[in-house]
Parts: structure tokens; C-alpha cells; sequence
């Protein structure tokens, strides 16, 4: 095994006294010969790789703008965002370990500052370690990166945080994600209003930014911050949770002012994919995820110079939690370009959390229909251009969605008649061309949280 070069020089730079022959005892004076001091080689490889942990500069450059932990000796991507609550990177190991965290680091540091009163929470579905490295205290509530997390999942988790900090007040509970910053952020500020820590969503978010990151900028997810909205209103409310209770079928999305990529007469008309998460599904599972594929015929697109619509004459009753995809079709090229996508929850929509009741539409008189609307930066991928390249500044998306009634099979017809001013076909909807759909390359059509089965237009 070789050695450092910082090894070397020391090898070269710290001389030690040796014995003269003849002479009685270490030589003294003139009579001295300085000599390399012998090094134990092992040992000097361990304290190197020791001080790379520590003094590693990729850790920080890693890290970006988030807080470390940089005293007793100690420099981790982790903050104390209470006393009792603490969040962090990924507890990494081998190679991956010398930029991010390193699992015998945060294990030392657990240790040693919260000895035999630590718990883990793990929040990736894309990775674990074993939990027996720290006493089996490790649990798991994983759900995907950059998504927020199944409203069935906050719950329990508040409810386990709480009952650990309740047993001992030594108890610390320690949550990561990856990076330690959005998946983190949103439970740990979900368990804010739990606990009562912090009155609101809005002041929640705030005190993580502060807490948690040198900018401020904690959550920055626009659908992950809903989330927290959402559980806020929840916890206020006192009503319980029941996805099931809010069956709807999306009728319409409409986009004004019309991206920067539909702006020409002449472009393609816009894709959507819609995705539902499956409540009964392991959350670790690949396949928690149910795509709906709008059947032929039932999609009519609508534009002007202000505004596209896409209208759909027929959908799948969804509940839960909704992913909302909108792609871009160049017409010279096989593959999708992603415009942005946002989640929102049905139960919340149709309870009028940051939605709105409106009118019934004309064709369906008698169901509640609602209106979701989402302004540039409440839109994921969308909100990444400051520069206004993409999108103007007041671009905004409404979501058009009708509650089906709980007792209800009701199909909305595909023959309802279409407005005679629509200017493309339903022939650049989702899956209105088989034969086409099926040449595509999707691409990364919700890559971010898994791979899907799909999802009929009878499933319920």
C-alpha cells in the first residue's frame, strides 16, 4: 500500500535524533544526525483517510447552500432544525461516503451527542443500509425524489416522531432523504404543525429555509410545499383523512398564456398524462403508481393567441393523490419533451383548498365542479425559469375537475359534441392515435416516481 503525499513530507520534514556509535545515549550537540522519523504506514493511511472525511472540500461543494455541522470535531450535512429534531444527508458508505455523509461519521456523531436517545428516519425509496449499524433504531417512510410524499404516509410518521420524543425528553429523532432538504423538509414541517411547533404551512416552510439552508430556500418542490399546505388544512379542519371519499374526473386544463413552445399557429398540439398513486400499494414497490390512458376520440384540443385548452370528453374517476404530466410533441421527433407537472390531492380540491367551486358545466348539470388553479410557480419544472424564457411571467394552468357522486358509476359519453371553434383534432391527444402512441418514445414520462402498470378506463 502506498503512502500519501502528505505522509511523505512528513517523513521528510520531522527529523528525530539517533545514537552515535560509541556514545552513550541519544547523541547531543554537533554530535547529533538527524534521520527521517520512522512511520508506521497503516496508521498514517488511517489518519489520512480521517482528515478526508473531515476537511474534504467535495463535501461542501456537495452540500451546496445547506448547513453543516462543523463543531467537536465533526463536519456533516446536517443542522439541528430543533433541539429534539435534527435533519441530515444520506449516512453514505465506501466511496460515496467521501462526498456525502459518511455512515461511520454519523454514527460517531449519534454517539456521541445522543447516545442510546437517537432515532433514524429514512425517507428514500431508492436506497437503504442496514439498520442494525445504529441498534436497529432506523425506520422507514420512503416515498420518491422530488415528489411529495402519499398522504397516507404523513400521518403514521408524525404520530411515530411524536411518540419517540414523548417517551424520553433525551429522545432526538434524526430524518433524511438524499440530499436531506425537500423529502426532509416536508415531513419534518408536516410534524411542525403536528406537534404545534409552528402555527401554519407558510411558517413552517420559513423556519425550515432558515433552519435547514444558508439562502433560506428549504422546500422549494411547488408541489412538495402543497403537500405541507395540504396537511396544515387538515390538522385545522379535524376531519379525518379519506382518500376514497372524493372521486373526480378532470375535464378540462387550460394554459394561458400559451407556453413559449405553442405560441407558433403551427405547433403541435399539447400531451397529458395523467397518474394516480396507488393507496394500497407498498410505497417501497416500483409499481405505486396508475397511469391513465385517456381512451381514443375522447380528447379535443383548443386554441387561441391567449390560451390552450385541453378538454376531455371522457375520464377515469381518480381519487387520491394525482400527478398531472404536460408534454410537449414536436412533429420531428419521436420523443415527448416535458412542458411541467404538478401533484395535487382530490380530497383537498373538492374540500376547496386551494381550489374553488364554480359553476356546473353545461353537459353535466348536476355534479360540483371545481377549479384548481396554479400560477408559475406552483408549477414543478415550470417554476425553474426565472428568466421568463419559457413561460411569462403570469402564466397560469386551471385545472377543471367534477366530483362523481360517492354511489355513482357514472361514464361521461364520448360523443359529447366538441366546440366548432377547436383547432386541432383529437388526433394530438393522449392516446387519440394509437398507431402513433404507439412509435413514441415516452421518455420520461413520470420518471420520477417509478415504473407503472396501466390503468383502465373501467378501473375504480
Amino acid at each position: 500500500m502506498g503512502v500519501c503525499v502528505s505522509c511523505r513530507r512528513r517523513e521528510r520534514k520531522i527529523p528525530e535524533k539517533r545514537s552515535v556509535p560509541g556514545v552513550v545515549g541519544p547523541a547531543k550537540g554537533a554530535a547529533a544526525e538527524l534521520l527521517p522519523r520512522p512511520v508506521n504506514r497503516f496508521t498514517a493511511m488511517a489518519n489520512s483517510m480521517s482528515n478526508i472525511k473531515m476537511t474534504n472540500p467535495i463535501k461542501n461543494m456537495v452540500s451546496k447552500r445547506r448547513i453543516r455541522y462543523t463543531k467537536h470535531g465533526f463536519n456533516l450535512d446536517l443542522a439541528y432544525i430543533t433541539d429534539r429534531l435534527i435533519a441530515m444527508g444520506f449516512p453514505a458508505e465506501k466511496l460515496e461516503g467521501v462526498y456525502r455523509n459518511h455512515i461511520d461519521e454519523v454514527y460517531r456523531f449519534l454517539e456521541t451527542m445522543h447516545k442510546d436517545h437517537y432515532k433514524i428516519y429514512n425517507l428514500c425509496s431508492e436506497r437503504t443500509y442496514d439498520p442494525s449499524k445504529f441498534h436497529k433504531r432506523v425506520e422507514r417512510y420512503a416515498f420518491e425524489d422530488h415528489t411529495p410524499p402519499h398522504m397516507e404516509l404523513i400521518q403514521p410518521f408524525c404520530e411515530n416522531v411524536h411518540s419517540w420524543l414523548s417517551a424520553d425528553t433525551r429522545n432526538v429523532a434524526v430524518v433524511h432523504c438524499k440530499a436531506g432538504k425537500g423529502r426532509t423538509g416536508t415531513m419534518v414541517c408536516c410534524y411542525l404543525l403536528y406537534s404545534g411547533d409552528q402555527p401554519n404551512a407558510d411558517e413552517a416552510l420559513k423556519f425550515y429555509g432558515r433552519k435547514r439552508t444558508l439562502d433560506e430556500k428549504g422546500v422549494t418542490i411547488p408541489s412538495q410545499r402543497r403537500y405541507v399546505e395540504y396537511y396544515g388544512a387538515l390538522l385545522r379542519s379535524g376531519v379525518a383523512y379519506r382518500a376514497g371519499a372524493a372521486r373526480v374526473q378532470v375535464r378540462e386544463l387550460r394554459m394561458s398564456p400559451p407556453p413559449a413552445a405553442h405560441v407558433p399557429a403551427a405547433a403541435a398540439p399539447p400531451d397529458l398524462v395523467l397518474c394516480q398513486a396507488d393507496p394500497h400499494a407498498d410505497p417501497h414497490s416500483e409499481h405505486n403508481v396508475l397511469v391513465l390512458k385517456t381512451p381514443p376520440g375522447c380528447v379535443d384540443v383548443q386554441r387561441d393567441e391567449n390560451s390552450i385548452r385541453i378538454c376531455l370528453t371522457q375520464c377515469t374517476p381518480l381519487f387520491g393523490d394525482i400527478r398531472v404530466d404536460v408534454y410537449n410533441k414536436p412533429k420531428m421527433k419521436m420523443r415527448k419533451e416535458k412542458l411541467f407537472h404538478f401533484w395535487f390531492n382530490t380530497f383537498f380540491v373538492t374540500a376547496e383548498v386551494g381550489a374553488q367551486r364554480i359553476p356546473p358545466l353545461p353537459d353535466s348539470p348536476d355534479l360540483e365542479t371545481y377549479k384548481l388553479t396554479l400560477n408559475k410557480w406552483q408549477l414543478d419544472d415550470a417554476h425553474k425559469d426565472k428568466q421568463h424564457k419559457h413561460y411569462s411571467p403570469d402564466f397560469k394552468v386551471e385545472l377543471i375537475v367534477e366530483k362523481v357522486p360517492d354511489s355513482s358509476t357514472y361514464r361521461p359519453a364520448c360523443d359529447r359534441t366538441r366546440s366548432p371553434t377547436s383547432s386541432s383534432s383529437s388526433s394530438g391527444s393522449v392516446g387519440s392515435d394509437p398507431e402513433t402512441d404507439g412509435n413514441w418514445d415516452s421518455g420520461t414520462v413520470c420518471e420520477r416516481v417509478g415504473h407503472y402498470r396501466q390503468l383502465s378506463p373501467d378501473h375504480t
